[in-house]
């Protein structure tokens, strides 16, 4: 790593190349572990804090929510840039920019992770593109199991590799902003406690959830992917210091968009329980707006349609965080295994 700063080897956009990938990595899950991450994203089911309130309830005990893959196999976008003799755009000495998080898709495979589990995972760049906006993005792939040799969950994290131009500006007030669409008549509201694959119908919503956004917020967030006591590492700067988030695209401190991924699982877990999520759930969102302190965010669901496919009962769901001035943050799609 030292010798990589020294040369100043900055990774360019033509030298990465997919495959390219960081040795493994064994994170142990604690009890405490799970505590701190559902502090972090308001995560209030017992299983995740009672091993008595896990086991009366079907798992082994206490159990991860199932967006916490971040903290357990996080990305390491910057191990592979290291492995190759490379840094990133954020560590670089001049013209240091972010490469912020845009976008996730996972796959749970029907395992879940407990306290006392060892986690093994690794990371590879598995994807690059460039939109039509000039906009140039790169997918980090992570696959996880656990010490049993079972795949807990594989995920791709995206990442915008370079912004186009200029910075993403916002409405300084609600007059300003586009105002939010008219909402539908709503359906039912859903819950695991009547849960029936018969009852279940397109507009159906899921219990929603409001998050008041504070730089403390962030900060703690941040905190979770510290495990070493050192404080933010370089991919953090855009979310915990202010000067470095004013000089990028944002134009100020932003949550972290994994935190936003794990309010919308909160969301599809308080709907159809951990169960049916972790058992072979699938999940793809898109960051839209960046959400930054002073925010209040609400995040909702519903179900899109429902469907039986080799001989498996799915349910498709739409889940969206909207700010106070109406700004749809993230939209998210899941199948739910019924």
């Amino acid at each position: 790593m030292t010798q990589a700063k020294t040369r100043e080897r900055v990774l360019q956009w033509d030298e990465i190349t997919l495959g390219d990938a960081a040795r493994p990595i064994s994170i142990e899950v604690t009890p405490q572990m799970i505590a701190n991450y559902c502090k972090s994203v308001g995560e209030d089911g017992a299983i995740f804090t009672s091993e008595a309130m896990g086991r009366a309830q079907g798992y082994p005990g206490i159990v991860a929510p199932a967006s916490m893959y971040f903290v357990y196999a996080p990305s390491r976008r910057l191990d592979i840039m290291h492995e190759r003799g490379f840094i990133s755009p954020e560590e670089a000495a001049v013209n240091t920019r972010s490469t912020p998080f845009v976008g996730n898709e996972a796959r749970w495979h029907g395992v879940y992770v407990r306290a006392g589990d060892v986690i093994t995972s690794v990371c590879r760049f598995a994807n690059k593109w460039q939109a039509s906006s000039g906009n140039r993005f790169l997918s980090i792939g992570v696959e996880a199991s656990n010490q049993r040799g079972e795949k807990v969950v594989s995920y791709l994290y995206n990442i915008m590799w370079e912004f186009a131009k200029g910075q993403k500006s916002r409405p300084a007030d609600a007059k300003a902003a586009p105002p939010p669409p008219a909402a539908g008549p709503a359906g039912k509201v859903i819950t695991p406690s009547n849960l029936t694959y018969e009852a279940i119908q397109a507009g159906d919503v899921l219990p929603a959830i409001q998050r008041p956004i504070t730089q403390e917020y962030i900060n703690a967030y941040s905190s979770l992917n510290d495990r070493e006591g050192k404080g933010p590492g370089p991919t953090a700067l855009l979310h915990v210091d202010e000067a470095f988030a004013q000089a990028t695209v944002f134009a100020g401190t932003t949550l972290h968009g994994p935190c936003a991924v794990g309010h919308l699982i909160v969301v599809l877990t308080k709907g159809f329980g951990l169960k049916r999520v972790a058992e072979g759930g699938v999940f793809t969102e898109r960051a839209l707006e960046p959400v930054r302190p002073g925010d209040m965010v609400t995040y909702t669901g519903r179900v899109l349609d429902k469907r039986v496919e080799n001989s498996v009962p799915l349910i498709e769901v739409e889940l969206k965080g909207t700010n106070q001035l109406g700004q749809t943050t993230a939209v998210a799609k899941a199948t739910v295994r019924f």
